[in-house]
């Protein structure tokens, strides 16, 4: 391999040091605490040996930039994705090369601005019925409460009316996916093993997996049986032509992007959510400009799609959440060949890790990074912020295509919230982390209701 002298002065003494051996059981333990000790003990960028593998945990935006966009071609995604097939299959998340490509192009339209506007109304109105049932006093786990809002609202922006009759059967089978899921992500040895051996997690998965399967390919066929004018995202996909050859997705590439774009659209935005209302009701002064933005655009009505461009506090806020708490924490990307990444050779299997909770506590972008402020979003912050030091939907070509969904369902859903409701902390309430797949909090979290 041919290294320039310009690239190997790029080099660091912290890319140039010993790799440190990987402690599966401390990060399994704690996996935030752990990349933040790594960081903090070796630098930014740090080599680590787990076993036979090599991994590299990168926390330089520049670095970032070019293992997803200008050296991505380079790299495959993880092993969460590519060792969960039957989970994941070949969907956006997962797939790679021009089958992504395809893939991506024919999905497109089914997120573009006319959609959201369609897509922002069935928020409303989950919205709205949602806050029928609350009143003042109660108390409610709010992480649940998001997680089901957005269920229903995803449910329907993706499968029109039909799966109604499936709700109560679907909220257990997609806690048991998710449940089982993130016990094998937790479990490195186990992550690394491919899901069809038969351990109990696994058995669990793949049955739940076949239950859901069920429902989707049944509404597949029924979709496509009865050629009807559906403008949810199941009909677009079945629409969807290839412009150059006529092709259209098969219903197994179907069932893969559903279920793809169903679990990372609801669960991430149900975080964002949550966290988001979490830190409301910690920073009164936050509140209190909120709720007067809230005044002043709306009023006391319910809010519109349009209403999303003049609520830029509301946004601040849910950009501050998602900074401090992003729902997806962490990403893994695996050379497959050996490249060269600010001056440092990376061999071909080498494994990526690139944290959004790392760059997004960084001292370095972020002054007083542990404080919860929406007032740094301004312009002019934002246009100097390096492209790296701030991505909650990931970066480059593979940025998550819902993201203007779920920004627009967050401020939306917000906004409906406080200008109802105030939310208090429980006293005495120990709120922990699970970072899985996504920023959970491990025992939910409990929320007492005033009514304004």
């Amino acid at each position: 391999m041919n290294v320039t002298k310009e690239k190997m002065a790029k080099t660091t003494v912290e890319q140039r040091q010993k790799p440190v051996s990987w402690s599966s059981s401390k990060y399994t333990r704690d996996r935030i605490g752990y990349i933040t000790d790594a960081k903090n003990t070796h630098g930014n960028v740090v080599k680590f040996n787990w076993g036979i593998f090599p991994i590299l945990l990168i926390n330089e935006p520049d670095l970032i930039q070019q293992v997803l966009v200008t050296e991505a071609h380079n790299f495959t995604k993880g092993p969460i994705l590519t060792n969960n097939r039957a989970f994941f299959g070949h969907g956006l998340l997962s797939s790679e090369g021009n089958y992504w490509k395809r893939q991506r192009k024919l999905a497109s339209p089914a997120f573009s601005s006319k959609r959201l506007e369609e897509y922002a109304q069935i928020m409303v109105e989950h919205g709205a019925a949602m806050l029928e049932h609350w009143h003042g006093g109660q108390i409610v786990e709010i992480q649940q409460e998001m997680t089901k809002l957005t269920l229903g609202i995803t449910t329907k922006t993706f499968f029109d009316s039909e799966i109604n009759a499936y709700d109560q059967d679907l909220e257990n089978t997609i806690n048991t996916l998710e449940e089982s899921l993130a016990q094998r992500i937790n479990n490195i040895p186990m992550l690394m093993l491919p899901d069809w051996l038969p351990f109990p997690t696994n058995i669990r998965l793949r049955a739940a997996i076949k239950k859901l399967d069920k429902v989707i390919y049944g509404l597949i066929n029924e979709r496509r049986n009865k050629k009807d004018t559906h403008k949810d995202l199941l009909s677009l996909l079945i629409a969807a032509q290839d412009e150059d050859d006529g092709s259209v997705m098969s219903d197994r590439q179907i069932r893969d992007e559903v279920f793809t774009l169903f679990f990372a659209g609801h669960e991430t935005t149900a975080l964002a959510l949550t966290w988001t209302l979490w830190f409301i009701a910690e920073h009164p002064l936050v509140e209190q400009q909120l709720v007067e933005e809230l005044a002043r655009v709306l009023n006391g009505r319910h809010p519109t799609a349009a209403d999303y461009w003049s609520l830029r506090y509301t946004e601040k806020v849910v950009k501050e959440s998602m900074r401090l708490r992003p729902p997806a924490w962490a990403l893994g990307r695996r050379a497959i060949k050996d490249c060269i990444i600010g001056g440092l050779e990376i061999k071909k299997g080498t494994a990526i890790l690139i944290s959004q909770w790392l760059m997004h506590h960084d001292e370095r972008y972020f002054k007083n990074a542990k404080k919860f402020d929406p007032d740094r979003w301004s312009s002019n912050f934002t246009d100097t912020l390096p492209k790296f030091a701030y991505f909650p939907f990931g970066g480059g070509p593979r940025i998550c295509i819902g993201n203007g969904f779920a920004m627009m369902e967050t401020v939306l859903l917000i906004a409906m919230i406080m200008q109802q409701y105030r939310l208090n902390h429980i006293h005495g309430q120990s709120v922990e982390l699970l970072p899985a797949v996504t920023l959970r909090a491990t025992h939910g979290i409990k929320m007492a209701l005033s009514k304004r």
